[in-house]
């Protein structure tokens, strides 16, 4: 997946009535789906995550939002058209004032989405959603025991308390969805992962997709991805990409990410995004109203351009690289990096002559941009 393709959103997965509500959204650009990402803060140092920040480093790069600071954007933010609403962070329950966050956010009525790694799942955090119950928990699995946790979270007992977390909210009966970032430490035991997601009966989705932190998290990207060599399914992913060309002539860069014109991101230090990998436009919340931020951010969306790269790549038609890729692995939406645009413009081209037993056509772009 692309960051385009982010697990985390406002709008709940498969959810048909919010999906004809975003597209109604989008072509009135109504900001009908937001994210507040509360905190950096998490009790988990998973070794592929672009936000964790240690509580020292913090103030290196901004201060928390208040409650108070959340709820104002909330309240006009509902005032614009938001209806649907993701809190995420870090780990949000950690946030110092997220009871009365949660709390507030809930009785005014949006549909929400909790993204969680699900350990913080026990007293006061659970008794708040037993209370206000969210639409969606979105919990992070990213192993099916403790050792692998320890590998990949570097924390003890990470897989018991998760599992617990996950009971507690199946006690419940509120709806969970268990996501998965697979990364070279975890990739053996994905099968596993999938078992106890089944056991559990809970749907379980997962993403290759790991992306460099421009936004301070002291990770290693590159060191964690899973290359292509070794991902399993990336054969697949490219067949399935070049079955499904979907970007033609004259296209936006921003156009195909399901959070065009309906969607916005606001940073744990109040900045708006469109997308949660970069760190563009420069929009701070509290310098003017939430409507003409998002105006702002809407003409920012329109103005973007792919890179000269782009436009001339003979696999134009079939990448899935978009605005948050272009920033995360490049440093900006307006360069390409080099390394993983030939590689993947290797492994279509070697997939189509596997598929025919011939040389590749792609590289012939015309009527090879249609949706």
């Amino acid at each position: 997946m692309m960051p385009g393709d982010d697990l985390c959103g406002g709008f709940p997965p498969g959810d048909q009535f919010a999906a004809l509500l975003a597209k109604e959204a989008r072509e009135k650009a109504i900001p009908i789906s937001g994210t507040f990402e509360l905190t950096p803060r998490c009790n988990f140092n998973c070794k592929m995550c672009y936000v964790h920040l240690k509580e020292e480093r913090i103030p290196q790069f901004g201060r928390e939002l208040t409650a108070e600071e959340w709820l104002r954007i909330a309240r006009e933010a509902k005032e614009a058209g938001m209806l649907y609403l993701c809190i995420t962070g870090g780990e949000p329950t950690l946030h110092p004032e997220f009871e009365t966050i949660y709390r507030e956010l809930a009785q005014m009525g949006f549909f929400i989405t909790l993204q969680t790694n699900a350990s913080t799942m026990k007293g006061k955090v659970l008794r708040l959603l037993e209370e206000y119950p969210p639409k969606l928990v979105k919990l992070t699995i990213y192993g099916s025991n403790d050792e692998m946790y320890r590998d990949v979270c570097e924390v003890e007992h990470g897989f018991a308390q998760v599992d617990a977390g996950i009971r507690a909210l199946k006690q419940l009966e509120i709806p969970v969805l268990a996501v998965t970032t697979v990364i070279k430490n975890n990739k053996d035991d994905l099968a596993n992962i999938h078992r106890y997601t089944q056991e559990m009966g809970i749907p379980w989705i997962y993403s290759t997709a790991v992306h460099p932190s421009i936004r301070g998290a002291e990770t290693d990207a590159a060191a964690v991805a899973i290359d292509e060599e070794t991902a399993t399914d990336f054969r697949a992913d490219v067949q399935w990409m070049i079955e499904h060309p979907w970007r033609k002539e004259g296209d936006k860069p921003c156009e195909h990410c399901k959070g065009y014109r309906n969607s916005f991101w606001i940073t744990w230090d109040g900045k708006m995004r469109f997308c949660s990998f970069m760190d563009e436009p420069d929009i701070k919340l509290f310098t003017c109203t939430f409507k003409k931020n998002w105006q702002y951010l809407i003409d920012f969306e329109e103005k973007q351009e792919w890179p000269k790269a782009c436009n001339s790549c003979e696999i134009y038609a079939y990448c899935r690289l978009c605005p948050g890729a272009l920033s995360s692995l490049s440093g900006s939406t307006k360069k390409v990096n080099k390394r993983f645009c030939s590689s993947l413009k290797r492994y279509i081209i070697e997939s189509e002559e596997l598929k025919n037993g011939t040389e590749s056509n792609i590289c012939s772009r015309s009527g090879e941009n249609s949706r």
